[in-house]
Formats: structure tokens, sequence, C-alpha cells
């Protein structure tokens, strides 16, 4: 059976409800929410290591890495918040 025919034989359970959408309070949404700017405060400031460290890797080390001096500095010179 082809894989165009299994998709046409499926039927969904017509006896089955949808699942009724889940409430959540306003103290998850605040957790959720503080928990995702923590991460991005991570991530910037893992960026700004990383981009501090290019600065005064050696062209042996950067080499190491696949960079050329010129590609170090175009990183690093980009702001924290791009990627």
């Amino acid at each position: 059976m082809s894989s165009l025919q299994c998709i046409n034989t499926y039927r969904p359970n017509a006896t089955s409800k949808a699942a009724a959408p889940v409430r959540r309070s306003a103290a998850e949404g605040l957790v959720r929410d503080h928990r995702s700017i923590a991460e991005q405060v991570t991530e910037w400031s893992r960026r700004i290591g990383f981009r501090r460290s290019l600065r005064v890797l050696p062209d042996t080390m950067l080499a190491a890495l696949g960079m050329s001096r010129a590609e170090a500095a175009e990183e690093a010179a980009k702001p924290f918040w791009q990627p």
C-alpha cells in the first residue's frame, strides 16, 4: 500500500471529543516568562564571552576553529543581541 493510500484510509474517531483548552493561572505564565527571559539573558552573556575571546585568540587557535582573523573580527564586532 502506498503512503498516499495510507493517508487516505485514516479516519479519525468520530466519537472522540476535542480536548478542552487547558487554563493556566497568571502565576504559571509569569514563571514561564521569567524562565524565557533568564534563558535569553544567559544566551546574551554567552555571546559576549565568546566574542570577547575571539578578539584575543591567536591565529593558530582561530585556524583550529576554522575561522580567519577577518571572520573573527566580523563576529566580534556584532552586538550581543545579534545572533
